[in-house]
């Protein structure tokens, strides 16, 4: 931290020398929070007030314009200075996590001021600080958001818990009226205690929403040897960006179960389709490190003989996101 405050310190006595002056246009990327935009844009005029420049509204044709963008848990911070259309200066710094942002957005604002009074006259040019109503006169739609693609924040989550799983009521035709070999081969719906692994992908597109690949798989060692597992494709939603932040999911996809209650090999092993649903509670969702309690139901069916063949898994787990 010392090191990047002396930077700051050195960028802004070269700016100071010059006396120039710069334009600010709204940043791009910066969706990763509800008030993240106006949270940048103060920064940055901040910084620009650092380095001697005046702020207005309109007049300038001099402008900055702030990217961010994400890499793995870092965030990287670009700003241009945009002259005539050219960018005749650059800065570029890299944020380690959300908490020291704010120490990245200065450096890079003040790199990408320091050489402009080599590109311009002697004569002070207007600071202009650009709203999302004036960024049209920029040349640019402020409805276009498609060519500004927002960064995706991505976790790996990995997580250990309790589930509970049943198999399904299974009659063994052959037996047809042997009594004996119903009570030997016939199975009841049994519910038994299990163990789960919890694996997911997480890719935060918006405040709100995330994509997700979640696999969930639950293995016991009761009464009889099973192993269920799902793997879906899915989403989330989460009912706040706060620091604590619960969270509703579903997903869709493939699973496979081993149960060794049946004596028919046949039954012994399934694979099919899946579908599952979740629920739980982030804990430091603003972190590039989060704790998470998540709920889980899983269900696949045996191929596509009939919907009566199906399993079913809930769990309870405890994950950590990176």
């Amino acid at each position: 931290m010392k090191k990047k405050n002396l930077v700051v310190a050195i960028l802004s006595l070269v700016a100071f020398s010059f006396a120039a002056k710069v334009q600010v246009l709204p940043p791009s990327g910066a969706e990763f929070a509800t008030d993240a935009p106006n949270m940048v844009q103060s920064i940055v005029r901040a910084a620009v007030g650092q380095t001697g420049n005046t702020l207005v509204e309109s007049g300038a044709d001099v402008q900055l314009r702030t990217t961010l963008m994400t890499m793995g848990s870092s965030i990287i911070v670009v700003c241009e200075q945009v002259k005539d259309g050219a960018v005749v200066g650059t800065g570029k710094e890299k944020a380690s996590s959300i908490e020291n942002l704010d120490v990245a957005i200065e450096i890079a604002t003040k790199q990408a001021l320091a050489n402009l009074a080599a590109n311009e006259s002697a004569e002070p040019q207007v600071v202009y600080v650009d709203s999302p109503e004036r960024s049209r006169d920029s040349g640019e739609d402020p409805n276009d958001k498609f060519a500004h693609k927002r960064p995706t924040r991505n976790y790996a989550s990995y997580g250990l818990g309790m589930a509970m799983w049943h198999n399904y009521n299974y009659t063994d035709a052959s037996c047809k009226n042997d009594a004996k070999c119903h009570k030997v081969n016939d199975v009841d719906r049994s519910w038994e205690k299990a163990f789960v692994f919890h694996y997911a992908r997480i890719f935060e597109t918006a405040p709100q929403g995330a994509i997700t690949i979640v696999n969930n798989m639950d293995i016991t060692f009761g009464d009889g040897w099973e192993w269920h597992e799902a793997f879906l494709i899915g989403g989330r939603f989460f009912f706040s960006t706060g620091m604590l932040t619960p969270y509703l999911g579903a997903g869709l996809g493939l699973g496979v179960q081993v149960d060794d209650h049946y004596n028919d090999r046949d039954e012994y092993f399934a694979v099919g389709l899946a579908c599952g649903t979740e629920a739980g509670i982030i804990f430091f969702r603003n972190s590039s490190v989060q704790l998470e309690l998540g709920f889980a139901w899983d269900a696949l069916w045996d191929g596509f003989d009939s919907i009566k063949r199906r399993f079913g898994a809930g769990s309870v787990y405890i994950a950590i996101n990176y």
